[in-house]
């Protein structure tokens, strides 16, 4: 079956350049796996070929998805950073236990707690940021990133308390009313929500999350319309992040625009090869499409197993698609053993259906 609506995988399950709030400072092209970089140096600059385009400034937290020599690109930015101007997250903490050992600092703490975050060592990361803040006293960018924390734990209430207070702090922080916006979204406050993520998008009309996510608030209250236009202002702001052409793919669907969704669905998959959600979601369209000029069980069920693939056949729910997949290609033995290992592994409120399922494929 389809997944649900996505949150782009970068920044760890959302945008990392925005979840992530740097700390002020003063003073031949390779397809890669896409990676996690931090950057640490103090004048780097994003640039394309006709020269730079922003500034980022360190502990943002970007996702590479290719390199050109001493450059890498980072699609959520639309642009190259200079590979001197980052550090794999790895690498910087143990640059960073050195440093702080040597000499204890504000930013080297927020530094260090970043690079927790991204490691997803939550418990040392909050501790870090504590020290961080003991250090330096309130500072917005760290109640942000903590609020964050507490969202990914679902520790909603804490969450609100760093988030309301970096807005005391800073009332133009955009990253602040983005991340409380997903928590009232995550807590089913959606118009709560999309009120935080206007205000976002207001202060920073090119925030490609808050206009991805805003649009899947307003996907969860079926208006689809507003839905599309957030996707449509994402794609024209930056149209190299795979997750938003997935969740326009989804709404050309419900439109029944299949070959706009289609269209979609494969340039998210140029984007990102490795996205499991596009692979599957196209292959459950090519398979199940209510047109039977769009449907195609063989390229579907390549597309499915790309999907398990990706994710070592452990999601019931790509399992499913898969074996959907090989039924309607005529291949019922493969389709009755895949959907038995989906129905091993799915959560039990979802057996009954799937043993419904298994039924009629036995047949």
């Amino acid at each position: 079956m389809p997944s649900k609506f996505k949150f782009p995988t970068t920044r760890l399950t959302l945008l990392l350049a925005v979840l992530f709030c740097s700390y002020p400072i003063q003073a031949d092209e390779q397809k890669i796996v896409p990676r996690i970089r931090i950057v640490t140096a103090k004048d780097a600059e994003i640039k394309t070929g006709g020269g730079t385009i922003q500034k980022v400034s360190p502990g943002e937290v970007l996702v590479i998805t290719q390199a050109n020599q001493e450059w890498l690109w980072a699609p959520l930015l639309g642009g190259w950073i200079k590979e001197s101007n980052v550090k794999e997250p790895e690498a910087l903490l143990k640059f960073l236990n050195q440093a702080i050992e040597a000499e204890p600092t504000a930013e080297r703490y927020h530094l260090r707690g970043i690079a927790y975050q991204v490691l997803q060592n939550y418990g040392a990361a909050l501790a870090d940021f504590a020290a961080s803040l003991k250090l330096k006293g309130d500072n917005a960018h760290i109640h942000v990133n903590r609020g964050n924390i507490y969202r990914l734990q679902n520790e909603y209430k804490k969450a609100l308390t760093d988030l309301d207070r970096a807005l005391e702090l800073d009332q133009s922080n955009a990253n602040a009313f983005h991340i409380r916006g997903l928590v009232f979204f995550e807590s089913d406050e959606t118009q709560k929500a999309i009120d935080d993520l206007s205000e976002a998008i207001r202060i920073d009309g090119k925030m490609i999350s808050a206009l991805n996510a805003r649009g899947i608030a307003y996907r969860k209250l079926d208006q689809n319309d507003l839905a599309l236009q957030d996707f449509n202002q994402a794609i024209k702001a930056n149209h190299f992040v795979s997750e938003v052409f997935s969740n326009r793919a989804a709404i050309w669907e419900q439109k029944n625009l299949f070959e706009s969704a289609i269209k979609d669905y494969k340039r998210a998959i140029e984007l990102n090869p490795t996205s499991a959600t596009a692979h599957n979601d196209l292959a459950w369209l090519l398979v199940t499409c209510s047109d039977s000029q769009i449907r195609d069980a063989k390229t579907g069920v390549t597309h499915a197993l790309k999907a398990c693939e990706l994710t070592q056949f452990e999601d019931w729910n790509l399992l499913d698609t898969l074996a959907t997949a090989y039924r309607e290609n005529e291949q019922v033995d493969k389709a009755v053993e895949t959907l038995r290992k989906a129905i091993q592994i799915a959560p039990s409120e979802q057996k009954n259906e799937l043993q419904k399922k298994l039924l009629i494929f036995d047949k």
